[in-house]
């Protein structure tokens, strides 16, 4: 009898992890029904890998969030990394925990890969677009009903706060 408890606790603990991951990954759908939700989201999709990638979540989005009226305006991350520990440090170092997803993609964490993965979810999402040119990070700026705004946003905090207040 110990031992079945000890399984079904063992399960238990599986499945509640595995739900919170199942909540953090994104897709289409996903995506479409977060950008719903405000007037405007920023949308910023980013590797491990890339040190532009990670020196923007540290430096620029932070202060980028604090200054934008966040209920019209919504922060989107998505990470296209398997590497789930790498990418929960970096997101709770920038102290941008919330609307923080991983991207799934097939295969390994290559660029490629990835690649392949962002092409996906934005051709699926944004269907009459075209905004991926393999350049990582994607930083977007679109409206509710999913119409693109900005297709390139700048990484530095004050051109993308001046594109914002437009």
């Amino acid at each position: 009898m110990r031992y079945l408890l000890v399984v079904i606790l063992i399960l238990a603990s599986f499945s509640c992890s595995n739900s919170k991951e199942e909540q953090q990954m994104i897709n289409s759908k996903k995506l479409t029904h977060l950008i719903a939700q405000k007037d405007k989201s920023l949308i910023y999709i980013w590797t491990t890998w890339c040190s532009g990638c990670r020196e923007t979540l540290v430096e620029t989005l932070p202060d980028l969030q604090a200054s934008i009226d966040t209920s019209k305006v919504q922060l989107i991350l998505i990470a296209a990394s398997k590497n789930r520990a790498e990418v929960d440090s970096l997101v709770a170092s920038s102290m941008l925990t919330s609307n923080s997803y991983y991207l799934d993609f097939n295969g390994p964490d290559k660029g490629i890969f990835q690649n392949l993965g962002i092409q996906f979810l934005l051709e699926k999402t944004f269907p009459e677009e075209e905004i991926f040119t393999r350049a990582i990070p994607v930083f977007i700026l679109v409206d509710r009903e999913g119409k693109l705004i900005n297709k390139k946003l700048p990484h530095s905090y004050d051109e993308a706060i001046r594109l914002l207040r437009k």
